[in-house]
């Protein structure tokens, strides 16, 4: 209807009512995409804010996970420290427990470390990632993306060659198979029939005779250690996004 005013503004020659017209439609058009831009900004807020929530939910119940992760770490490693001087023959010979055998005997597991954070992975494959406009908690979420690459990679070359002990030295760890009290738990059970239990049992002093014994030992050591640094600084990171998160959404973090 305007564009036929000014058509027949312009066949009369009414310049002034053109202008008029012009300035109508200019502002229009105008107001029109403002108004779509204060929409789509509106619209990107909003999902700002729910992938914020949804982040920082996931983060906090990874970070719990790496929690337990790491106590589990560190009484498995406390263990293995404890039995290392009599293995090395620093101390009098004397008969290794159950708890430190089994440990030596499963020093070559390696479970993967959980470090998923569904919500990042799916920002980064959805192009959605700079909907978020916060600069410090972005930085965070790249620098926990470089480091969980690095971590996997670690991991896949811990795991790439294993030194299943028990398996290589069979005169060393020998595997019986025990009757198993009833309601004990925590045992190695897969397949060993109801009641029973699988058991190795250590000789110590052939372990402290065995080099070949002892440097494989000592790699798989090394990559528990490993794995127990790469889950404090995965704990790290992790803390230091959730604290970001909590100040931006105002909650309390969840802090140990």
């Amino acid at each position: 209807m305007i564009l036929r005013r000014i058509s027949e503004n312009v066949k009369a020659q009414n310049w002034f009512a053109v202008a008029i017209e012009f300035v109508i439609v200019v502002v229009g058009v105008f107001m029109g995409l403002q108004v779509q831009d204060w929409n789509d900004l509106r619209k990107e807020r909003i999902e700002e804010k729910e992938l914020l929530v949804r982040l920082y939910g996931e983060t906090q119940e990874l970070l719990e996970t790496q929690r337990e992760e790491l106590v589990g770490l560190r009484a498995r490693a406390d263990i293995l420290m404890r039995v290392n001087p009599v293995l090395f023959s620093q101390e009098p010979l004397r008969a290794i427990t159950d708890e430190e055998c089994a440990n030596i005997a499963s020093s070559h597991v390696f479970r993967r470390p959980p470090d998923e954070l569904p919500v990042l992975d799916e920002m980064l494959s959805t192009g959605r990632f700079d909907v978020l406009r916060d600069e410090d908690i972005k930085q965070q979420l790249r620098a926990y993306v470089l480091f969980r690459g690095r971590g996997r990679a670690y991991y896949e070359e811990a795991t790439n060659e294993l030194f299943r002990l028990h398996s290589r030295f069979p005169d060393l760890i020998k595997i019986g198979r025990l009757p198993m009290e009833a309601g004990f738990v925590g045992r190695w059970t897969r397949l060993s029939g109801e009641g029973f239990m699988w058991n190795p049992v250590c000789d110590v002093e052939k372990m402290r005779a065995g080099t070949a014994f002892l440097n494989e030992y000592v790699d798989n050591l090394s990559r528990i250690g490993s794995l127990t640094q790469f889950t404090e600084q995965r704990q790290e990171l992790l803390a230091e996004l959730q604290t970001a998160l909590s100040v931006k959404l105002g909650v309390t973090a969840m802090v140990e």
